[in-house]
């Protein structure tokens, strides 16, 4: 499934600096590793239970398009309802909170040569 994930200035330039860094191919491919990174740890709580991105996320004007496998968008959406995320007007929406998420804790928190390898 492709979706659009709206980010802010600067996690695109956190995402484009980590396709740099470890030679992925774009912010799509930083999303996509980021995405199967949180699908394989136990690191949930880690991850999501901390407010990583709040006010005016979604007022971004930057998008990004990223395919994403059924099973990634399942467990995304997953992730949404466990933990305490402000409503969204769409699926899309939702999926994009979870994922500017992964990007705040891999720019905050995350050993990146983990992540992205």
């Amino acid at each position: 499934m492709k979706i659009n994930v709206t980010v802010k200035g600067d996690q695109q330039e956190f995402l484009n600096n980590a396709s740099n860094d470890y030679s992925l191919g774009g912010a799509d491919q930083a999303i996509r590793s980021l995405v199967k990174y949180s699908l394989t740890q136990d690191e949930n709580d880690q991850i999501f239970s901390e407010i990583r991105c709040a006010g005016e996320c979604y007022s971004a004007d930057q998008t990004i398009p990223v395919e994403l496998e059924d099973e990634a968008i399942a467990k995304l959406k997953e992730i949404f309802q466990q933990y305490d995320f402000e409503d969204y007007d769409s699926e899309e929406e939702e999926l994009g909170k979870t994922i500017r998420c992964l990007i705040n804790f891999a720019n905050q928190d995350g050993d990146l040569s983990q992540i992205f390898s």
